[in-house]
């Protein structure tokens, strides 16, 4: 036996060995071992999404058989389309290891033999690349609760908050973590204009047995943006059975809304009063430090180098949600191909971002001279005494300010508003930026005066 195909079944022996016999079907079953080159060792996966389980939970594994079998650290590659003829290829030796009522064959399928599976669970929104600030954390914590005991305590979770925050991200979390314990869990995902146009499809075919016996033998049903139900009174109706048939026998009920439940118009109350049934968990726009968390997550697909300041720079100027930062660096990504770039400077950002933010009223460029005067004014401090070195507490107040509303406002990097306050370091930038921060989510009035100023700003 080749030396490879002894290291693959070792791998596959210790894999079975230590994970669940579910996890290992999935996941491992249907990996294929292409080469083993000097040190790196190939392995195809037909699916992408797997390679986030194998680096997290086979890391151990292929270590262990690295050692055992060739005395040495051996680091793991991954290919996902199949393999060429001319390709080298163990073949077939996880066999003892699959179920014989699932037997893998050369290419095979997500779930191909799960009928309940449904395609548009997106399998790249996990738990582990969701990027937790405490605008979410009850949402996740509430979400990986369900995902371990469905039908549980949080029957139905209702999620809300404004577009872009990461509802949706959850929802398809909450259904990947289920596949990953369970593969033949009945999962139902759609949005509810979805459930809208097939219920009315199965109405029109007079088909509402199938469309019953769909979406009330499920064991988990996940819902984007149910505030679309309302107006639409025989919808309504049909979802109110389906919620009860499925309430009723202990399934899991998941749903996200643009607004609390009590400020659903036009739904029936007996729905609203079951949506509160549970736990409802409010997801707010993400802070300058999630927005610089979720933008390092982001950028790790993009062939770039993008610079700390970059990074604080961009966060800065998107504060509403994740939508506009994921459009912001695929401008930059259109730019920096044509250009053949390999850093992603401030400037470069400041080019890319320019006329998404001229169409945004939100996004208003101005100056530092501007905000330094408006500042002044407001406090009752002159510009040179925003620039100086006094320590008085109320000019040390208006520059702290200043700096913040510089680094919400502007295009500029940290170090060029600390030179345009006297030569001041970017750290000092970011010292004020992170008090008035913390002052604004205790006061009231200086978020007033804040928008005060803003308005004279703009």
């Amino acid at each position: 036996m080749e030396q490879e195909q002894v290291f693959w079944e070792r791998v596959l022996q210790l894999a079975k060995d230590n994970l669940k016999q579910s996890a290992f079907d999935f996941f491992v079953s249907g990996a294929r071992l292409v080469n083993i080159n000097g040190s790196i060792v190939t392995i195809f996966l037909d699916s992408p999404f797997k390679k986030l389980f194998w680096e997290e939970n086979m890391k151990s594994v292929m270590l262990t058989a690295g050692f055992e079998i060739y005395n040495e650290h051996l680091k793991t590659e991954y290919q996902f389309d199949p393999v060429s003829k001319e390709e080298k290829i163990v073949q077939d030796n996880n066999k003892p290891f699959q179920n014989n009522s699932q037997q893998a064959d050369s290419n095979p399928t997500y779930l191909a033999n799960t009928p309940f599976t449904h395609p548009d669970i997106k399998p790249q929104y996990t738990f582990d690349n969701f990027v937790q600030g405490d605008n979410n954390q009850w949402a996740k914590a509430a979400a990986l609760a369900v995902s371990d005991n469905l039908g549980g305590l949080y029957n139905p979770l209702f999620i809300f908050g404004g577009p872009g925050l990461g509802k949706t991200h959850l929802l398809n979390a909450i259904g990947n973590k289920v596949l990953l314990d369970n593969p033949h869990a009945r999962i139902k995902y759609v949005s509810s204009e979805t459930f809208i146009n097939d219920f009315l499809e199965h109405l029109r075919l007079n088909d509402m047995d199938n469309f019953k016996k769909t979406y009330r033998n499920l064991d988990l049903l996940l819902i984007d943006d149910i505030q679309s139900l309302r107006n639409k009174a025989s919808t309504q109706e049909e979802f109110f059975h389906t919620f009860n048939a499925l309430h009723e026998n202990s399934k899991q009920i998941v749903l996200t809304s643009d607004r609390n439940p009590d400020y659903l118009d036009n739904l029936e109350e007996r729905l609203v009063t079951r949506f509160k049934w549970g736990l409802t968990s409010e997801i707010t726009p993400p802070d300058f430090e999630t927005r610089i968390a979720i933008l390092r997550n982001k950028c790790e697909i993009y062939p770039y180098e993008f610079t700390d300041d970059t990074l604080a720079y961009l966060a800065g100027q998107f504060h509403s949600n994740v939508r506009d930062l994921e459009g912001a660096l695929k401008d930059i990504h259109l730019l920096a191909t044509m250009r053949k770039l390999t850093e992603i400077t401030v400037d470069v950002a400041a080019e890319a971002i320019r006329s998404r933010k001229q169409t945004n009223p939100q996004n208003t460029v101005v100056s530092i001279d501007k905000i330094q005067t408006e500042v002044g004014n407001f406090y009752g401090v002159s510009v040179k005494e925003i620039k100086g070195a006094k320590r008085v507490q109320h000019i040390v107040h208006a520059r702290q300010v200043a700096m913040y509303l510089a680094r919400e406002l502007t295009d500029n990097s940290l170090p060029k508003i600390g030179k345009e306050f006297g030569g001041r370091d970017h750290t000092t930038v970011m010292h004020a930026y992170n008090k008035i921060k913390t002052m604004l989510a205790e006061d009231d009035q200086l978020e007033i005066e804040l928008t005060t100023i803003r308005n004279k700003i703009r």
